[in-house]
């Protein structure tokens, strides 16, 4: 007999998600049809028609790999100009191309979908899991997002969930739903650190725990580091060998690069729990009908020399949140990794050296963020019991490879009381002002909900419209900062010059979505004022049922 309601704790991932519910005993994870824990955030589009996604979607990854789309998450509300995600867009096969106001759209067979509707595919996929797990209808949910997110990919990564039926009662930060993993129900006061290290973005926090309050200290990232960085320094030194060996440079050839990362990704793996990996790709297909294989042997050492520069922006962003926190880090008691990345022995070694203390590798890295997910979700919806939490530690948290294990884990009994999350804002709001520079409006790691009000004015007269570009960043100058977007305020009364005050308040909610007011001081009046973050959604693309169903 089916459950009378759910919401579902989703981990959307760059490389995997997962999906989990609170239940009276535990932690239910919703599994794939061969009783997978984890699923790929792969959606292949085959010549044969449809929709495939997940683990089955992986399979068109060699024979039709311009076709089939993953580290979606990369680009979700991302301004197609910026450099950064032009350099991350070399690493793909497919097209990607620039739509409205800046926004990626994916360009595949005859259709054009925006990375909104990329992803939904995957939340469509892991609701449609639940509800055959569960045998009832999902409709609410808890979404997880890197803690340096943009309000675009914020807004964005909402929007997913809306066209695959959701409804998304609260975006979390991924480190935040971690440690809610970790210590919820454990009463005590503890400070901790949450490093995560995923397949296409890194971020790390420093929270401090006292019972069921989760307090956010302070987070950074790199939304643009990841273990597809990783694979993709190992893939380049196995196409150099087989250029050498071959004379063919494989790098023009999909499906050549794409073989080449799939080997690199399980080189990368089997070297977190061996010193050495040999071996042969096999079925590398080259021009003119030739078929060639490449032998492989590289040592962990050789590995991490070529992951290095990688791991060190790591390790630096994480000395920068030390500093941002102000504390001290013999004043962490636990550090806990999590994202398949942290799996790999170099990473764990300098955390060690950091925090003088050894990593936590007794959680899951891969299902973690799911987990806390769930709690939150059914924290909102009531669900929470006595028997709900994490106290427990999942015991294949290994080095290498995660087994997709079926289940519910089952937790010991432990408090019903709400969590409270207290976050912090993820980068700087400022406004262009005379000279090249910026006035700050809102601070980076400030605590949210926040919310900051400054007062603009007509520069000449009968002006009914004025526009302030805005960026997200710390420099002083406007320049040096990511532009977000450009601040309307439109039907302004015709007034002279500098005598209209518009008073505009900038709020930034618990999700961490920027919201714009304004209003006439002089009549108490409320203005329309709209701020269209570059890379955003521009509109709602569509219901939810314009999502086409998956297939197998």
């Amino acid at each position: 007999m089916g459950r009378v309601s759910v919401a579902l704790g989703i981990d959307l991932g760059t490389t995997n998600s997962v999906a989990a519910i609170a239940t009276p005993t535990g932690v239910e994870f919703i599994l794939g049809a061969r009783g997978e824990r984890v699923h790929p955030s792969v959606i292949a589009f085959p010549a044969s028609g449809g929709v495939v996604v997940g683990t089955d979607a992986k399979r068109y990854r060699l024979s039709e790999p311009q076709h089939v789309v993953h580290s979606a998450k990369r680009f979700i509300g991302q301004n197609t100009r910026a450099p950064l995600v032009q350099l991350a867009l070399t690493g793909v096969r497919y097209n990607v191309v620039e739509g409205p106001n800046q926004q990626p759209i994916v360009v595949v067979r005859d259709r054009r979908m925006t990375m909104p509707e990329i992803s939904s595919h995957v939340l469509l996929h892991l609701k449609r899991a639940a509800e055959r797990q569960l045998g009832t209808p999902v409709k609410d949910a808890v979404i997880t997002v890197p803690a340096n997110f943009t309000d675009g990919q914020r807004q964005a990564t909402r929007e997913a969930g809306r066209l695959a039926g959701l409804d998304v009662m609260r975006l979390i930060n991924e480190p935040t739903a971690a440690a809610l993993a970790y210590g919820f129900g454990q009463d005590r006061e503890q400070m901790i650190a949450v490093f995560d290290f995923g397949g296409g973005t890194f971020d790390v926090s420093i929270l401090q725990l006292d019972g069921e309050v989760f307090e956010v200290l302070a987070s950074e990232g790199d939304f643009f580091l990841g273990g597809d960085d990783l694979d993709r320094a190992l893939a380049e030194n196995l196409a150099s060998e087989l250029h050498r060996i071959s004379r063919v440079d494989p790098r023009p050839h999909a499906a050549l690069m794409m073989k080449l990362m799939m080997g690199a990704e399980q080189i990368k793996m089997y070297l977190s729990d061996s010193e050495a990996a040999e071996g042969e790709i096999e079925g590398l297909d080259l021009p003119g009908g030739r078929v060639s294989t490449l032998p492989f042997s590289v040592t962990r050492a050789q590995f991490e020399a070529m992951i290095a520069g990688y791991v060190e922006r790591t390790m630096a962003v994480t000395r920068q949140v030390l500093v941002a926190a102000n504390i001290d880090p013999r004043m962490i008691s636990d550090v806990l990794c999590v994202g398949g990345s942290t799996r790999i022995p170099m990473v764990r070694q300098q955390l060690a050296e950091i925090f003088r203390r050894e990593p936590n590798i007794s959680i899951n890295p891969d299902e973690v963020v799911a987990q806390g997910a769930a709690i939150q979700a059914g924290s909102l919806t009531g669900d929470l019991t006595s028997g709900t939490g994490m106290g427990a530690r999942d015991a294949v948290a290994t080095a290498g490879h995660s087994p997709l294990a079926r289940g519910t884990i089952t937790l010991p009994e432990i408090t019903a009381k709400r969590p409270v999350l207290l976050d912090v804002n993820p980068a700087t709001l400022a406004i262009h002002t005379a000279g090249g520079f910026t006035e700050r409006l809102l601070d980076k790691n400030a605590p949210i909900p926040i919310e900051r009000s400054r007062v603009f004015t007509t520069s000449r007269d009968n002006q009914t419209r004025v526009e302030i570009d805005c960026c997200r960043g710390e420099s002083r100058r406007y320049t040096d900062n990511e532009p977000l977007g450009t601040l309307l305020l439109d039907d302004l009364p015709p007034r002279p010059r500098g005598d209209l005050q518009i008073e505009v308040q900038f709020r930034v909610d618990a999700d961490g979505i920027l919201h714009v007011r304004a209003s006439d001081l002089a009549s108490g009046q409320q203005q329309e004022a709209h701020l269209q973050v570059l890379g955003a959604p521009v509109a709602p693309a569509g219901p939810a049922s314009g999502v086409p169903d998956d297939k197998p």
